[in-house]
């Protein structure tokens, strides 16, 4: 049978946001534009509709300004589409409103929903038929796919389910774990054995790279309408590349105009580089043992955990943190004073010294990286204090062997705090009997300390030196991560007293006019 020519339908703007939080330069939009217009793109989503109170960009609160501006920008025969986030629609009252304010203008609205949700799905759009939207054109992308693309009875029960309100019936690889064989079976069987009332698309992830190669096969199987983004640029390891697509389309590639286009991707070339998207082994690893894209990008993207740690991390997420050998001494020590967290901030060097002249004796201070304690040692400060490390994830595999011996022993480290996992025998040794080992993967290290407090009944924790001047992105996203920790242990109970200046939403101790 002869495949039918499939629409394309691209969603850099939309997907692409997850790596920019949805904020995208006027000028890169207009050369988005320019580039849709000058090719064979038939759909353009935007990006989301949301009233929800967030920090995300314009591309994920779209107004009708922005849609407008879009439509006037491309051909008259391309559709403008959005999509809204379905874990967000608190009743059908809510979806109207929703699409009152922000989505009048829009082609159509697309729908990601979980199969296990289909039912609520269902009568939020049965509920549009009533009103004044019925003509709005609605689309459904049905995740997850590589879950339950051979479970017969499943599909049979979920093409009951669906509205009939649907114009195309999207098929999504949420994990990026399908290869092109198991696509074809996949669409051999719907176009045999189930009859579909509705057109069907596609829309792939590259986990494991073969979302090109997948979109290719569901053309060739008759879908609709194929989701690809530009540079592949997408959640996770990303999507089918739409330039890529097109020059593998016969009749496609014959009306590419090719200068709008080299922009664009030039443009995306820079954000490729900084933000690193695209197939790899933690994200293939992640695809073929069914774990959560979301969940490994959040790891390696949002917390920048190289891939060895984000796939320990993923594999061992643990609900309860245990801690072992801990010993009669470092309880004593800990309850003696409230302990100090030192963080990584650069004020450390330079007023280090009136800080520590300052505080108590018997406070063990524990620092929360090896940057904290590299700045420590830079001040040259000779204290009494007891001390300790904290070490999260893989962060021993910074320093040599020899070097880690040398920091601990100059700076008279009495035990460290660190997950076993990531430590080796030599290792071990090195840190001696009296380190404390945790059996979780990658925690925020003020987050693995106050759990290591919480474990012993204690209550309280002095902070100091998380100054909040991040010189970096990754410094930025450590700062948020560690800002969510304070927030999460301060709602379980813990008391925290800041001896200098902080982000955190804490007032801090003036140790000057406390004496």
């Amino acid at each position: 049978m002869k495949s039918m020519d499939s629409l394309v339908l691209d969603c850099t703007l939309r997907d692409g946001g997850y790596y920019t939080n949805w904020n995208f330069s006027s000028s890169f939009f207009d050369k988005y534009l320019n580039a849709v217009k000058s090719l064979p793109v038939s759909y353009i989503e935007l990006g989301y509709i949301s009233d929800n109170k967030d920090n995300l960009g314009p591309f994920y609160h779209l107004d009708n300004n922005i849609i407008q501006y879009s439509k006037s920008k491309i051909r008259k025969d391309q559709k403008v589409l959005a999509m809204i986030n379905f874990k967000e629609i608190r009743s059908s009252s809510h979806l109207k409103k929703l699409i009152e304010k922000f989505g009048k203008n829009l082609d159509g609205i697309r729908f990601a929903v979980n199969p296990s949700k289909i039912l609520k799905f269902r009568s939020l759009i049965n509920s549009l038929k009533k009103s004044k939207y019925k003509k709005l054109d609605v689309y459904l992308n049905l995740m997850y796919l590589s879950d339950w693309y051979q479970n017969d009875k499943l599909i049979k029960k979920l093409f009951k389910e669906i509205p009939s309100k649907i114009k195309i019936l999207a098929f999504v690889d949420s994990h990026g774990a399908l290869d092109p064989f198991q696509v074809e079976e996949f669409f051999n069987k719907i176009s045999t054995k189930f009859s579909l009332p509705y057109p069907f698309g596609c829309h792939f992830h590259n986990n494991c790279g073969l979302a090109l190669a997948n979109t290719i096969v569901a053309k060739k199987k008759n879908c609709s309408i194929i989701d690809t983004t530009f540079k592949g640029m997408g959640r996770g390891a990303g999507n089918a590349e739409t330039e890529l697509m097109l020059a593998c389309d016969t009749e496609k590639r014959k009306n590419i105009k090719g200068f709008h286009l080299n922009n664009l991707l030039e443009e995306l070339k820079k954000l490729k580089d900084k933000l690193d998207w695209g197939s790899s082994f933690a994200y293939a690893f992640a695809a073929k043992n069914g774990y959560s894209q979301a969940s490994m990008m959040d790891l390696i993207q949002k917390r920048r955990l190289d891939p060895s740690t984000a796939l320990t991390a993923i594999k061992d997420k643990k609900d309860i943190i245990k801690f072992e050998n801990i010993k009669k001494n470092i309880k004593s020590l800990i309850k003696l004073s409230p302990p100090i967290l030192i963080g990584g901030g650069e004020n450390q060097k330079q007023f280090g010294k009136f800080i520590y002249n300052k505080i108590s004796k018997n406070s063990v201070l524990v620092f929360s990286s090896l940057k904290s304690l590299i700045n420590f040692s830079k001040i040259e400060e000779n204290l009494s204090n007891k001390k300790a490390l904290i070490l999260s994830g893989n962060e021993f595999e910074k320093v040599k062997l020899n070097d880690l011996k040398s920091i601990l022993t100059k700076n008279k480290i009495n035990f460290c705090v660190v997950e076993e996992k990531f430590i080796s025998k030599k290792i071990k040794n090195i840190l001696g009997n009296n380190s404390i080992y945790s059996n979780s993967s990658a925690l925020n290290p003020l987050y693995l300390f106050g759990s290591l407090l919480e474990n012993l009944n204690y209550k309280t924790m002095q902070i100091a030196f998380f100054d909040g001047s991040p010189s970096s992105d990754k410094d930025k996203i450590v700062m948020e991560e560690t800002k969510n920790s304070f927030n999460y242990l301060k709602k379980r109970g813990m008391k925290f007293t800041s001896i200098t200046k902080n982000f955190f939403d804490n007032n801090h101790v003036n140790l000057w006019i406390n004496d």
